[in-house]
Order: C-alpha cells, then sequence, then structure tokens
C-alpha cells in the first residue's frame, strides 16, 4: 500500500472526486443509499430534508454497508463521514448534516470535498483510514483464530478423557466378574442396597425392618449349598456399588 489508500471501501480517489464538478465516490454512494425509499426503515432524509437519520445501525452494518462499501464497519463510516464535513447534529441519535448534502439537490454534491490533511514532517506517512480498517480487521481475525483454536483443544482434551474412561471400563468389569465368581450374592446385595437408597430418597412405603430382613434372608440363601448343607463363606469385602453400576446401568 502507498501512503494513499487505493480505496476498496469508501472512495477510490484521494480528495475531492477526480477534479470540478465530480462527486466523491464515497458522497455519491451515501447520498444514494439515503435517497432509496426501500431502505427507509434503516436509513432515510430527516424530516427538514437537510439531513439523515441512521435508524437502525445494526441492519445498516450488516446490509447496506456491505453492498454499497465492502464493509461492516460503522464507527468507520462515520468517520469518513467527519472526513468530509458531515457534523453529529444530536447526541441521542445517528442524525448528520452537510450544508451541501440536501434531499433532491444531487447538483450540490460536488461542493463536499475530503478535508485537507496537515502535511507531516518529511519522511512521515500516515495511515488513511481504509488502511487502518485492514489493520483492526486483521487482529480481530487472529483473535478470531486463536479462541477457534483454544477451542479446538479444550474439545480434544474432552475426547481424551472420554476415551481414557472408555478404555478403563473394560477392567473394570473383569474386575466386578472376578468378585462376583468369589460372591454370588454381591449382585442381590447390590439390588438391596440400591433399593434401600432409592427408598431414603423418594420412600416406597416399606420399613427398615422389612429392608434389613430381605438382606438377611439373601445372605443366608447365598450361604447353603445344593442339598441344605451350611457352607462356611468368608465375608467378601464389601463391592462399591457405583462400579458395579457401571456394568449394569
Amino acid at each position: 500500500m502507498g501512503s494513499e489508500c487505493k480505496g476498496h471501501q469508501f472512495q477510490d480517489d484521494d480528495g475531492g472526486g477526480g477534479g470540478p464538478g465530480a462527486i466523491a465516490p464515497f458522497v455519491a454512494k451515501t447520498f444514494h443509499m439515503v435517497s432509496d425509499p426501500a431502505t427507509d426503515a434503516v436509513v432515510r432524509w430527516g424530516g427538514a430534508s437537510n439531513t439523515f437519520l441512521v435508524l437502525d445501525p445494526a441492519a445498516f452494518s450488516d446490509f447496506l454497508l456491505p453492498a454499497y462499501f465492502k464493509h461492516r464497519n460503522f464507527a468507520s463510516f462515520v468517520r469518513q463521514l467527519n472526513t468530509y464535513g458531515f457534523r453529529k447534529i444530536d447526541p441521542d441519535r445517528w442524525e448528520f448534516a452537510h450544508e451541501s448534502f440536501l434531499r433532491g439537490q444531487a447538483k450540490l454534491l460536488p461542493l463536499i470535498a475530503r478535508k485537507k490533511k496537515k502535511a507531516g514532517p518529511p519522511g512521515s506517512r500516515e495511515l488513511c483510514e481504509e488502511e487502518v480498517d485492514e489493520v483492526r480487521g486483521t487482529i480481530q481475525a487472529v483473535r478470531r483464530l486463536r479462541d477457534e483454536r483454544r477451542g479446538m483443544e479444550e474439545e480434544l482434551q474432552a475426547m481424551d478423557r472420554r476415551l481414557r474412561a472408555a478404555e478403563n471400563r473394560p477392567g473394570q468389569m473383569m474386575a466386578f466378574l472376578g468378585k462376583l465368581a468369589d460372591d454370588p450374592a454381591l449382585v442381590l446385595r447390590a439390588m438391596v442396597a440400591k433399593k434401600e437408597e432409592l427408598a431414603v430418597a423418594g420412600g416406597d412405603g416399606s420399613s427398615p425392618e422389612k429392608r434389613r430382613r430381605i438382606g438377611a434372608e439373601a445372605g443366608a440363601g447365598a450361604g447353603r449349598s445344593a442339598d441344605g448343607a451350611e457352607v462356611v463363606q468368608s465375608r467378601a469385602p464389601p463391592f462399591p456399588f457405583s462400579a458395579m453400576g457401571q456394568v449394569f446401568y
């Protein structure tokens, strides 16, 4: 880029429009946009026809700016108005005025020219509005990419945790089956414990004595052989029901 913008956003020249009687592209596009009745819900002329109002800045940025100026930066549009001598006349709304920007008076538009910038020290270089907007857009794109990369990293970490949990599940199942082989009554006791837990949480109408009796009968039944003889059986250590729940629930 040179010190003069090769306007791809607001205008294609460095000042007032290329010569006497010429209209700056930015001014011409703004006049056409404001004068179009189809856009009155977003931007329109003021009541006295010597101002224009942006009624919906969000829609103006999303639809009209891209159509006329190839960007969506409302603040940049306002700054460009200032460079052509427009002024904001109402602090509470987006209403702008210029003495040569009047409804139906397109013949006055060549009088609207860009303000001349003061010359800087020798060798200095000033960024124009388009260059500044391009730099801002690049910074925003870099930030957006960085946020997207951070989100992808977090998603990959979550997938890795789920994969590790899935890899551990067969080992947990084998450990449970080993305990079940050593203590066949494990499942029944776990079911009784689960039922008691649900009863405490929601209430099933059964008394604590009845629940204890069911658990005792389950343990006694598991301690007898097929012919009714007592079988000496060491009590297996309690197995966490949460681990079994990963297999059966």
